[in-house]
């Protein structure tokens, strides 16, 4: 049997090569009837064009990368499904890629994007700017940030304004009456130095400083140490700022071991309203982050630079919201 190709199934269908390379691309009109035909004898024969020949060619490969440092998350989980559900729409294959957060890991993953030559990356780690420029450096593809950013201005990136979410969390937490307030944060940019930033800002506002603040990781590992930590304190907040709601949930289960009563003897706001938010019992009072919009705007806004359009806004910026529930109450 002759090799099932471009020209094997233009004889087939009774069209030219031509016809079934634009429907196959979507690169100009063809009548329905000659579509019909020519997808029906791809359809019969099983035809798959040779897509490394194609990549040659176009100089493309369909492939996008994305690098999370936390897969098992369930705020990173939520948001790779969105991106991968806007990158399928529009014809493009993924690549999932977990670096659990090491640099040097991180490093050697985009390396291996680059060997396999995807058309670009989402990141979805806030690096530090000593962190990112290699990675500039090595790997010439674009590359967005989503629901992260950087320091630097040359960046693209997708997430809300952590900076000013972080500030109205805190005042929710002032506007209950407290004022002995403890702030948990990460070490990284976004989910540390920004939203570090708003929250001092809100106290201060109110005259008031933290009675204590607490690195630790955004995850439920990293919240059970911040509340052992708080537990040891001498400080006796009556109300904490957790950077993500998976170290608001550790910190609320050792809590209880330490027997501390959430919200009766301490409240606690939180960020990014995953779904587990509102099965926690107390449920949290949070910071609410678009998930499905983030995710389909950076794969839109990767799409847009891939094509090379020019420009583009740099920094998009999505509205957040709070969801007010149970685990912050007013001050006794």
């Amino acid at each position: 049997m002759a090799a099932i190709d471009i020209r094997f199934i233009a004889l087939k269908a009774g069209v030219s090569p031509a016809t079934v390379s634009r429907v196959m691309n979507g690169t100009k009109k063809v009548s329905p009837e000659l579509a019909a035909r020519v997808l029906e004898t791809v359809d019969r024969y099983q035809y798959s064009p040779n897509l490394n020949a194609r990549s040659l060619v176009h100089h493309r490969t369909k492939l996008i990368g994305i690098v999370t440092p936390n897969v098992s998350g369930s705020f990173h989980a939520a948001l790779i499904s969105e991106i991968e559900k806007a990158l399928e729409l529009a014809g493009y294959a993924v690549i999932v890629s977990n670096f659990s957060g090491d640099p040097d890991q991180e490093f050697r993953t985009f390396r291996m994007m680059r060997e396999r030559v995807t058309d670009g990356v989402i990141l979805l780690h806030e690096n530090t700017e000593a962190e990112f420029m290699p990675i500039r450096q090595s790997f010439h593809a674009p590359i967005v940030l989503a629901s992260v950013q950087t320091e630097s201005d040359a960046d693209y990136s997708v997430s809300i304004d952590d900076e000013r979410a972080a500030y109205d969390a805190a005042r929710v937490i002032i506007e209950n009456g407290h004022r002995r307030i403890a702030g948990v944060f990460s070490a990284s940019y976004s989910a540390g130095t920004l939203r570090k930033r708003g929250f001092r800002r809100a106290l201060s506002e109110a005259g008031l400083g933290p009675v204590l603040e607490i690195t630790a990781s955004c995850t439920l590992a990293g919240g059970i140490e911040a509340a052992e930590t708080i537990g040891r304190s001498a400080s006796a907040p009556t109300a904490v700022f957790f950077m993500s709601d998976e170290a608001a949930i550790g910190a609320i289960r050792k809590f209880r071991d330490l027997g501390i009563r959430v919200p009766d003897d301490l409240s606690i706001v939180s960020f990014d309203d995953i779904p587990y938010s509102d099965f926690v019992t107390p449920r949290l009072t949070t910071v609410r982050q678009p998930i499905q919009r983030i995710g389909s705007a950076a794969a839109e806004l990767l799409l847009r630079r891939i094509q090379g359009e020019e420009g583009m806004e740099r920094k998009v910026y999505l509205p957040h919201s709070l969801t007010i529930r149970e685990s912050c109450v007013r001050a006794a």
